[in-house]
């Protein structure tokens, strides 16, 4: 039977990245294909090109059996492609009717047919499970969960043949998801095919009839799920034996530094519990929304939880801000260094010395000198490539540009480290150097809490890992010998093997 859709020889590259290459793909009418890998593995950009957000550089696409050109998101609409992107496209401020009917709103002798609209959403939001909200009410006045569920509803309301959803359960309640779900399944009897994107192991199996597994851009296999094992989708994921270890040197682990015990945070995070030695690094392991970042930002003061104890050198704290989390020596890399690490227009000096500008005062005033001074030795120390101290960070490399922030760090001479995502973004060189930063940090005592998406670096770096789902602690792992990827990815997921 021809499919629905057929993908031929995708290739896609960005600067300095082999995003797809030679990627086939086909999907028949009424059939559920979960797509699987890694982060960086191409789920979305292959999306992206169907979807008509981007150009492949190479290979064909076909919608019942004739060969198309989605030049872009419009002509990608116009034959029957719905794409739900993670970052909802929803019209904030207008009302829900408008938002679902956006594209085709009813008209009467050219004028809006408003009773129409509101009657039409109406049929919509009953069929979302949304009929306790008004057509007229704004976006803005739905939970995130809700807005979800207007944006499908607005694929309800098109000639879908093919819809994408991109992790589209990451801000809906279970309830919510049953609801999602039973969508799914209505739209698969109708014969429309919809591609799952997402990480969770229980959801593919419950909602899928296949799976494709992609991986460092390349397609690793495409699967019926009653035919391949839980265990089988991680390894082809990861592309390598999943009792492999990755070592590191043995490090000298000392006192207790830090204590987690219960932090609960409203909807986030639930009775999380972990403790930090000096010398040992700690890492925070789960997909997107597992709440991950929320336990770094609510030790660090960023985030205020609702409920737990924070024990640091066996005193309890509760910091009501950042200043107070510095004043303890505590330091924190955020994910974001563009917006939270960085001033980008301002100089080396003037970022290195921003978090301890008491060490450059003098007299009250700033000693440029004293800055130039401080800011030079962090250049030699961490080797950041910069033509001087005097040069806009907003010029410097990723990789640099993240030294400047853990040397800002550094100058507040921290005991406990965080770091959230601390190579996102930057070159396999730049990594090797942050990881001998980070050794050398641990050798001289300090504890490190790092959480990252990347599987090799946990395994590498981490002398215990805590692996997060939905809010709450999946698995504690302190043993070596249980720090491998499959229990990690298994916890991560919610599966067995």
């Amino acid at each position: 039977m021809m499919p629905l859709l057929k993908m031929e020889g995708i290739d896609k590259v960005f600067p300095g990245v082999r995003a797809l290459q030679n990627v086939d793909f086909d999907l028949s009418s009424g059939e559920v294909c979960g797509i699987l890998g890694e982060n960086g593995a191409g789920k979305s950009t292959l999306m992206n090109i169907l979807g008509g957000v981007f150009p492949s550089d190479s290979g064909r696409i076909f919608i019942d059996g004739s060969e198309v050109t989605v030049r872009n998101t419009k002509v990608a609409e116009q034959l029957g492609i719905s794409f739900i992107h993670q970052e909802l496209s929803l019209f904030k401020n207008v009302d829900i009717a408008t938002n679902i009917f956006i594209q085709n709103l009813p008209k009467r002798f050219g004028l809006l047919n408003s009773r129409k609209l509101r009657s039409d959403a109406r049929d919509i939001l009953d069929r979302v499970s949304l009929n306790h909200r008004r057509p007229e009410q704004k976006v803005s006045e739905l939970k995130i969960g809700e807005q979800q569920l207007v944006e499908i509803g607005r694929t309800l309301a098109q000639r879908t043949k093919i819809l994408i959803l991109d992790e589209p359960t990451s801000s809906l309640t279970s309830t919510e998801i049953e609801v999602l779900f039973g969508i799914v399944r209505r739209l698969k009897e109708q014969g429309v095919a919809v591609i799952f994107i997402t990480h969770r192991m229980d959801e593919i199996y419950s909602i899928c009839d296949s799976i494709v597994i992609l991986r460092d851009g390349r397609k690793i296999l495409k699967a019926q799920i009653d035919r391949i094992s839980r265990a089988d989708v991680v390894r082809n994921m990861l592309g390598r034996d999943m009792k492999e270890q990755y070592a590191h040197a043995e490090r000298l682990i000392g006192k207790p530094l830090l204590s987690v015990r219960g932090l609960s945070i409203k909807n986030k995070l639930f009775d999380v519990s972990f403790d930090v030695r000096s010398g040992e690094l700690v890492g925070l392991y789960g997909l997107l929304g597992s709440g991950r970042s929320e336990v770094l930002r609510s030790i660090f003061g960023l985030e205020r939880h609702d409920a737990g104890e924070i024990l640091y050198k066996g005193e309890p704290l509760r910091f009501r801000s950042p200043g107070d989390a510095i004043a303890n020596n505590i330091a924190m890399v955020t994910e974001d260094r563009h917006k939270e690490g960085l001033v980008l227009g301002r100089s080396v000096g003037f970022n290195v010395s921003l978090a301890n500008l008491s060490a450059i005062k003098r007299f009250a005033l700033i000693s440029h000198k004293r800055e130039e001074r401080m800011a030079k030795r962090r250049v030699d120390e961490l080797k950041i490539a910069t033509p001087g101290v005097h040069r806009a960070v907003r010029y410097l490399s990723g990789g640099n540009q993240q030294k400047v922030v853990i040397a800002k760090w550094l100058e507040t001479r921290p005991d406990l480290l965080l770091l959230d995502e601390p190579t996102r973004g930057i070159d396999i060189g730049a990594k090797r150097e942050l990881y001998s930063i980070v050794d050398n940090l641990l050798r001289e005592g300090l504890g490190v809490v790092m959480v990252s998406s990347e599987l090799p670096e946990i395994l590498g770096l981490c002398d215990h890992v805590i692996v997060l789902k939905e809010g709450r602690v999946a698995a504690n792992l302190a043993n070596r010998e249980d720090i491998n990827s499959e229990n990690l990815m298994m916890a991560a997921m919610g599966g067995a093997a």
